[in-house]
């Protein structure tokens, strides 16, 4: 498993990338906004990726892609108060 995060307006892309069992690679992808709080949004690719590399940077186009499309980030499940 391999890890990149890349900030991109006001945002970061964290990509996961995971080999597959008979070859390949696939990646999920998390958006985070920060603010107040901190929303972040998983996204699942369900794509397979000849190497590592190429999954990795799929998923930070695709990040790009969603925030470029206004995105609207979940709620959290969780709100911890004090």
């Amino acid at each position: 498993m391999s890890k990149i995060r890349q900030n991109y307006k006001d945002h970061v892309i964290e990509v996961a990338s995971f080999p597959l069992r008979d070859g390949g690679y696939t990646m999920h992808f998390f958006l985070e906004q920060h603010g107040h709080d901190i929303l972040v949004t998983q996204f699942e690719s369900g794509q397979r990726f000849e190497t590592d590399e190429e999954a990795l940077q799929a998923g930070i186009k695709l990040g790009q892609q969603k925030i470029e499309a206004g995105y609207e980030p979940k709620a959290p499940v969780v709100v911890n108060e004090i």
